[in-house]
């Protein structure tokens, strides 16, 4: 039996990656922002800038982009999935069908 939608299982494709993608850039953006963030706050003190919270403020910056990116991971990663089940219950409805 042919596979039907293959647009849709490419857009669920499209979906995991971008998906992947984005939980990848969200560890490296916590860590960088753990990192420089802490860091960057002892300089805006000096230069004027706005880093009036210190290094927490670096701190809960990096886990305010951890927990959206994985929000936004969580959210993509469904929607693909949910294509495929919408898919895959269409298939079983179709082969379940009884011949005319």
């Amino acid at each position: 039996m042919e596979k039907r939608f293959k647009v849709l299982r490419t857009i669920s494709v499209i979906f995991k990656v971008i998906a992947w993608f984005i939980a990848v850039m969200s560890i490296i953006g916590f860590v960088v922002m753990l990192i420089g963030g802490a860091a960057l706050s002892q300089y805006s003190h000096r230069y004027g800038g706005p880093g009036v919270l210190g290094p927490l403020g670096g701190i809960a910056m990096a886990f305010y982009i951890l927990i959206f990116g994985a929000l936004w991971f969580v959210s993509l990663l469904a929607g693909a999935e949910l294509i495929l089940v919408i898919l895959a219950i269409e298939e079983n409805t179709r082969t379940l069908k009884p011949p005319e």
